[in-house]
């Protein structure tokens, strides 16, 4: 039977009413009563300690004892779960000598343990952990695993070689440095790095970062970066990682893949000095070279300098020693073929004036003939002209001492006339002598003209194949000058491509006579009256003294 409480509604209490009467009554569990439950429940579920994987976030001694932020991360990084753990004062000097002694490091910040821990629950301080126990074994196989990790990724992205691949530097002019502002290594870098600054040999960058913390993988990260950026317009030779100093534990923060792969894939040569002789990290891995400490670094970079230097003096001195002996094989040469040509010379004149002479002899002999040949036919014309003027008389003296008796006056106009054309032909005959002879005379000329044409050719051909062989030979002599000075040139822009300015720079000058030319004797430095000496900031001459 149900009871309808409508009509009793003014009298009942309301639903606020209701509760806070059934409040005051006791109903409900306080919280304390609620912990202490699950504080039991807890205690019932793990009566002894189990094996817990977990990571230090936070680490912290008071009064002995030793309070961990414990977290488990996700592959991602992000905090999944997180709890708070603590090793009793009285547990905490074997537990943590058990860790550091078979690990080689200290409990830090990041490290992953496998900790033997007995769950436990206070309502006044919530849950944590009770750690009784660590096994060193599992952090030194999570720390090689993750190590694995980068090798087998850095190798499958071809990065693993690449940084070893560069060329070794030969010499050093502009090196960066990756440190802690404050490490102890630093200084001892900075002191002899320093010298070779001021010396003019090699100029040094720096880039602050810190190298342990949780802040570490982003501040190398930004160091690298800042480097890259410089070397982009300011190509460096070398960047070197040194810290020195600090806690061995300190070194896993370095195992980092994002560091390791900005070492693969930075542009030149890495140089590491971490500052442990025996404990590595990743990054002296892939580097291109690693060393025990910073100052060993430093030393490196001075020793390679130095040796830098002295190959350089000795390049130098054996070039000018190459161009002393090509400039004197050059020398040699062109006096060769100047007595050459002198020989040649005189040899092409010689026949020159032996071919004048036999065509002078040939000519005057030719000569000689025609005028003979020519002499011979005037004096045979002029015989056949007298033979003929001759007979011409008898015959008009004949007819006219016939026919004088009757025709008196036409035999004397007949002579007349006979005589007119008898002084006619006479004269065409003398006139045709005389062509004959003119004829001649103007072929002897032909003939010598021809003749001293020919030994002008001849003479204007040797003479120009003689001009034609001295500029040959000029040509060859000025081509060996040429190509020695070229050579020389050539040499001396090696050593300047090989760095003059780094090697002015380091405190060596160049001595110069007044025309430019090097002097790398005592001897030759005597010979000169003024001498100019150039270093790194300018050049300033010299006069020798007078004794």
């Amino acid at each position: 039977m149900t009871l309808a409480l409508a009509p009793f509604s003014a009298w009942l209490p309301s639903s606020r009413e209701r509760l806070a009467i059934s409040i005051l009554q006791g109903r409900g569990v306080s919280l304390s009563d609620l912990l202490g439950r699950v504080a039991g429940a807890i205690k019932t579920a793990f009566e002894d300690p189990v094996w817990v994987r977990i990571e230090i976030s936070q680490l912290q001694m008071h009064s002995g004892h030793l309070y961990i932020a414990a977290v488990d991360r996700d592959q991602d990084g992000k905090e999944k779960a997180k709890a708070r753990a603590q090793i009793w004062a009285s547990r905490v000097p074997g537990i943590v000598r058990k860790f550091t002694g078979q690990t080689g490091i200290e409990l830090a910040s990041g490290i992953k343990l496998l900790v033997y821990a007995k769950p436990v629950f206070k309502p006044e301080y919530g849950f944590s952990l009770d750690i009784v126990d660590i096994d060193p074994n599992y952090t030194l196989g999570d720390m090689e695993a993750r190590l694995k990790r980068i090798r087998e990724r850095l190798k499958s992205e071809g990065l693993a070689q690449r940084n070893k691949q560069l060329a070794t530097p030969a010499d050093f002019a502009h090196v960066a440095v990756i440190s802690p502002p404050d490490a102890a290594g630093k200084g001892d870098f900075q002191a002899e790095a320093d010298r070779l600054d001021a010396a003019g040999l090699c100029r040094f960058t720096y880039f602050d970062a810190v190298f342990q913390g949780e802040r570490a993988k982003e501040s190398l990260k930004d160091a690298f970066m800042a480097a890259l950026s410089v070397h982009q317009h300011s190509t460096f030779c070398a960047l070197v990682l040194i810290r020195g100093g600090g806690a061995l534990a300190d070194l896993h923060w370095l195992n980092e893949y994002v560091l390791a792969g900005m070492v693969c894939k930075f542009p030149c040569p890495v140089l590491v000095g971490i500052g442990h002789e025996r404990d590595t990290t990743i990054l002296d891995e892939y580097a291109h070279r690693s060393f025990g400490t910073p100052s060993k670094v430093i030393a490196h970079i001075r020793q390679q300098i130095a040796t830098r230097a002295l190959r350089g003096l000795e390049d130098w001195q054996a070039i000018v020693h190459a161009a002393q002996a090509r400039l004197a094989l050059a020398e040699s040469r062109a006096l060769q073929k100047r007595a050459e040509i002198s020989t040649l010379t005189d040899r092409r004149l010689a026949q020159a004036e032996t071919a004048t002479i036999r065509q002078q002899e040939l000519v005057s002999r030719q000569g000689t003939a025609l005028l003979d040949l020519a002499v011979k036919q005037a004096d045979r014309l002029h015989d056949m002209a007298l033979t003929a003027a001759g007979a011409q008389v008898d015959i008009i003296a004949a007819k006219a001492e016939h026919l004088s008796i009757s025709v008196n006056d036409r035999a004397q106009s007949t002579v007349e006339r006979v005589e007119r054309d008898v002084m006619g032909a006479f004269n065409s005959i003398t006139l045709a002598t005389r062509r004959s002879i003119d004829g001649i005379d103007e072929h002897l000329q032909d003939q010598w003209l021809g003749v001293a044409a020919t030994a002008h050719r001849m003479l204007g051909t040797a003479t120009h194949h003689l001009e034609r062989d001295m500029a040959d030979i000029r040509h060859f002599a000025r081509k060996a000058l040429d190509d020695a000075q070229e050579q020389t040139r050539d040499v001396m822009a090696t050593i300047l491509a090989h760095g003059i300015d780094p090697t002015l720079k380091r405190g060596f000058a160049v001595v110069k006579d007044r025309t430019g030319m090097p002097i790398s004797s005592s001897h030759a430095a005597q010979q000169q009256e003024t001498m100019n000496i150039q270093f790194r900031d300018g050049t300033i001459r010299v006069k020798k003294e007078s004794t």
